[in-house]
């Protein structure tokens, strides 16, 4: 096969590419402008950005070394923790940097996405669709605004580029082009493990291809296709049918099995880094069914109505049953039968369909990591097959004049792509620091134990101490066990930066009463009491902080920052102590308080 010449990149051809990726680049700037000014959060942005010492370091070999060797915050991407390193060197401990670097992988992905799929179906109309919901929808807006999320933007980058090369590779068939589609898979995986789907995906974009390119007469699908466009025009009109895939699954099969190894090994690896870093969090496998049932309508719901978001969504057991299945059930099922009663006409919807139940199993619940029950971010890569749906329909205008085709998709995309950017508005102002997001979080889901934790740590990052302990008592009257010691712990961490010394003594008692068993009350206790000139009681309790292994992947960022003081602390309380015996030789080792407050350090 001869492949045809290349065309000059600002040819006529690519001209109307280029404005509309700018478009798109415009229509994502408009309402993710304002992360800039946004802060760090306290959930995982810690062990991602600014508490993580490797991260700290910046660009040096022993970071490297890191980032390809451990299984921190439950997943082995090294590509990953390199795009967090890089932006460590160029933003420092600014959350601005992080993010807008974030804006700018979502941009790069939303341009892929168009070009992959103007690549693969010939058509504008049917890629700017599907991109424009893709770099719009409020529910990606967890993936852009969130400094945590970039292993999801590196993974879609790669994805669409795998796609684009793909297609080169169906085309001219060259080892070159299958390599290359091989090491953007592979860079994939290494950004995040969600690409072990991308084989099976690859299949539904060779399909796709061969409805849009039907290579022959033939007798199975009989698709028509629109006379009146060129190779790059609109969807629909009238084409030849496109040759039995059964007798062209060798061809759509075989060239993605190598891949298919490769996803196996990443998933191996994934469900080892898990186990290994979040122990035996785990829920039956009837509870999991139910949830993924159940989730996949919430998805969908999602998917048509992105309002009610939040960055966690609990995993409530006693919800979670047969009757509040049936309704998802009949859904899927209903849309599953119709997919396919329409696939002779409308093959687009099944691989669409396809597409979005496919994508979504390693993100299903059927292994449960965390105590999520589903998650905004999962929709990232499944909403496409979903979106496909806005084009199909606007196929069955060829009927109409050419006028009025180009008013109806005119309207529909101005009136579809402005909404989102409004909800997506408000949606990213949630995201401006830990207090606004987690706010919000309780306000969506209701009371939860990452929701109430991290909204007090918040308060406490932010020094809004009064609000802190106002919170804390409130939550910490109705709070189940497994969060009520962490909650007085935090509120005693405030007590003692507001100075009240004795209250915060009294809080970190009550909290290891509590069940906290972490290093914070037992940091309180010791600053406290050195504070209070009590000496003994403080060097008891700084040998018990001393003892507690403080893990790179810690979340809680109250132990962590005083865990960093620790050192600081021991100097102080060897200088004070040995003041105190010289002074007074035969006496109790005391001391009067500093007068001066030790979150100086």
């Amino acid at each position: 096969m001869t492949p045809a010449p290349r065309k000059p990149l600002f040819s006529s051809d690519y001209q109307l590419d280029i404005l509309i990726c700018l478009g798109l680049v415009l229509a994502i700037f408009i309402p993710y402008r304002q992360v800039a000014t946004h802060r760090f959060v306290e959930f995982d942005d810690g062990i991602y950005a600014f508490q993580n010492t490797y991260i700290i370091r910046g660009l040096c070999w022993d970071s490297l070394c890191w980032a390809f060797t451990n299984t921190d915050a439950a997943n082995w991407h090294p590509l990953t923790w390199i795009s967090h390193l890089i932006d460590r060197e160029l933003f420092g401990p600014h959350a601005g940097g992080y993010l807008l670097a974030n804006v700018a992988w979502h941009t790069l992905a939303s341009c892929l996405c168009y070009l992959a799929f103007v690549k693969t179906t010939g058509s504008r109309v049917f890629a700017f669709f599907v991109a424009m919901v893709f770099a719009l929808h409020p529910a990606n807006v967890e993936n852009v605004a969130w400094a945590s999320e970039r292993k999801s933007l590196l993974n879609a980058v790669f994805w669409f580029a795998a796609i684009i090369t793909y297609i080169d590779f169906i085309k001219t068939r060259t080892f070159r082009a299958y390599g290359v589609t091989t090491i953007a898979y592979l860079l994939s995986l290494l950004a995040k493990p969600m690409s072990v789907t991308l084989p099976c995906t690859l299949v539904l974009i060779h399909i796709l291809y061969l409805v849009y390119h039907p290579v022959g007469p033939s007798t199975v699908l009989p698709l028509p296709l629109n006379p009146d466009t060129d190779q790059h025009g609109g969807v629909g009109s009238d084409r030849p049918a496109l040759q039995s895939l059964g007798q062209r699954w060798k061809t759509l099969v075989v060239p993605v099995i190598p891949f298919i190894a490769l996803s196996i090994y990443f998933c191996a690896v994934t469900m080892s880094a898990q186990a290994l870093a979040l122990g035996n969090v785990s829920h039956t496998l009837s509870l999991r069914l139910l949830n993924m049932a159940i989730s996949y309508g919430r998805y969908l719901k999602m998917f048509v109505n992105p309002t009610g978001l939040a960055i966690f969504y609990p995993f409530h057991d006693d919800t979670l049953n047969l009757r509040a299945a049936i309704l998802p059930i009949v859904i899927l099922t209903t849309i599953s039968v119709a997919a396919l009663l329409l696939v002779r006409r409308k093959p687009q919807l099944l691989i669409g369909w396809c597409w979005y139940l496919g994508t979504m199993v390693p993100v299903i619940g059927l292994v449960q990591v965390g105590s999520q029950s589903y998650a905004d971010r999962y929709l990232y890569i499944p909403m496409l097959g979903l979106a496909f749906v806005y084009p199909v329909l606007f196929e069955e205008l060829r009927s109409s004049t050419r006028l009025v085709r180009q008013l109806i998709t005119g309207t529909t995309l101005g009136v579809l792509g402005v909404s989102m950017v409004l909800v997506t508005q408000i949606q990213i102002s949630y995201w401006q620091d830990g207090v606004a997001l987690f706010r919000n979080c309780l306000a969506v889901a209701g009371d939860c134990a990452p929701g109430v934790i991290n909204l007090a740590v918040a308060y406490h990052r932010a020094a809004r101490y009064d609000e802190l302990m106002a919170f804390a008592d409130s939550e910490a009257a109705v709070a189940p066990p497994e969060y009520k010691g962490r909650l007085i712990a935090i509120k005693a961490s405030a007590l003692f930066y507001d100075q009240e010394y004795e209250a915060s003594i009294v809080a970190a008692k009550q909290a290891i009463d509590s069940g906290d068993v972490e290093i914070t009350p037992c940091w309180v206790l010791a600053v406290s009491n050195f504070q209070l000139g009590n000496l003994d009681e403080a060097a008891r309790w700084y040998a018990k902080s001393k003892s507690f292994e403080m893990p790179v992947h810690k979340v809680s960022l109250v132990d962590v920052e005083h865990d960093a003081t620790l050192t600081v602390f021991e100097k102080m309380l060897q200088e004070q102590m040995a003041t105190a015996r010289n002074q007074h030789p035969a006496m109790s080792v005391r001391s009067p308080a500093l007068g001066r407050r030790i979150e100086a350090w």
